[in-house]
């Protein structure tokens, strides 16, 4: 599980439980006290594997409505391999918690563990979390109060390993492999029409030079101008044509976004200048000034993703280790019984505050930023996750 997805479950797993409840229908044939997963004297039961999937799928369904996609017959969509949706959503899941198993299990090794305060936040949390349910939802979801307490502490275990997992990686990366350039350019487009049966037409040999000669314009404007690296590229665009523009971009070699002869032609040039021609490019004539060389900023930001890339490199590859090195048990036949079809929907259910009470059209966002203390606590206890929180939304049945 990358940095990102787990801030993403756990902000969830932390309005879950503190400020909401998951409510909906589901498969009440599942026995949620039976062993899903079991290594040495740890076991993990179907009630926390139920419920960790039904989360996902409440998060899923909402991103995917966000977004103003259908959801119906989602998860028997094919998603290749002879496998659906569904299932790849459930096997994501189970992987999810062997790694979350694995880090506990080897928690002692990094001197990590969950204090009495945190363990005391756990049971507040779950025992908060029933309360907010329904017996007909609770019972959908085949969970006890210790399978919430269950999961709270994996995502706990899992939040404070990530960083003495990754802390021998090596942090320091030289201006070189880092190195990001900043270019002003305008993109003259030359691409085929599109017609309204869905045909494309070439432009003539007319139209293609018309818009070189608009390219031209602008390259002479800026070159004319009193000073060619600070001039307002994109107005001169805007002056030639209402319809263009310039834009900034920063790029490095492991760019793959901009043009290939746009960026050669940048290459060839020191900070202020202006390329001396026109560049033919992929279906568009480019105007381009450097800005800088070594952009100081962009190349920063690009050491610290190359960082973050090693680190999390680093943390699947020793979680792949330690389950490599661990006997866990999966008890398929139970797990089977658990399934993900359109009948099955549960959705999280944001509780409401005073600020949303007397606003009802207030954003998610600003009902986050107002919740009481215990749901800041169980944020806490869930780790450094609390960037955002759950999208509101209402009950299904």
């Amino acid at each position: 599980m990358n940095k990102a997805a787990k801030k993403i479950t756990g902000v969830l797993l932390a309005g879950a439980l503190g400020t909401a409840s998951l409510a909906g229908c589901g498969n009440s044939q599942v026995d949620g006290t039976q062993p899903l997963l079991t290594s040495g004297e740890d076991t993990v039961t179907v009630g926390t594997g139920n419920l960790m999937l039904r989360m996902n799928q409440a998060t899923m369904l909402s991103y995917y409505s966000m977004m103003g996609g259908s959801t119906s017959g989602i998860w028997s969509q094919d998603a290749g391999e002879g496998e659906t949706y569904g299932d790849t959503t459930k096997a994501n899941v189970l992987d999810e918690l062997e790694n979350m198993l694995v880090q506990k299990q080897h928690a002692a090794d990094y001197d990590v563990t969950i204090s009495e305060e945190e363990q005391s936040k756990i049971e507040e949390a779950a025992q908060a979390f029933m309360d907010a349910n329904t017996e007909e939802t609770i019972q959908s979801l085949a969970v006890s109060q210790s399978d919430v307490e269950s999961l709270l502490e994996l995502y706990t275990y899992q939040t404070k390993m990530y960083d003495p997992m990754v802390a021998d990686v090596d942090t320091n990366v030289d201006d070189s492999e880092a190195a990001q350039s900043r270019i002003t350019y305008c993109r003259i487009d030359i691409s085929d029409t599109q017609n309204d049966d869905g045909t494309t037409t070439p432009l003539t040999d007319e139209e293609k030079q018309a818009k070189k000669d608009q390219a031209q314009a602008i390259l002479d404007q800026l070159q004319a101008s009193a000073d060619p690296a600070s001039a307002d590229m994109d107005a001169i665009a805007q002056g030639v044509s209402e319809d263009l523009s310039a834009v900034d971009n920063t790029f490095g070699d492991d760019d793959t976004l901009l043009d290939d002869k746009l960026k050669e032609a940048a290459r060839t040039l020191q900070d202020g200048q202006v390329y001396g021609e026109v560049v033919e490019g992929e279906n568009a004539y480019f105007v381009v000034r450097m800005d800088s060389v070594l952009d100081r900023e962009a190349t920063d930001q690009q050491k610290e993703s190359i960082v973050s890339d090693r680190q999390q490199e680093a943390y699947n590859d020793l979680l792949s280790q330690w389950k490599d090195e661990t006997d866990i048990t999966v008890n398929d036949k139970e797990w089977e019984k658990v399934t993900l079809t359109d009948t099955e929907q549960f959705t999280i259910k944001q509780a409401e505050t005073e600020e949303s009470a007397e606003d009802s059209t207030d954003s998610t966002a600003d009902t986050a930023e107002s919740t009481e203390e215990d749901t800041e606590s169980v944020e806490d206890t869930a780790g450094d996750t609390a960037e955002g929180s759950a999208d509101s939304t209402e009950a299904q049945e």
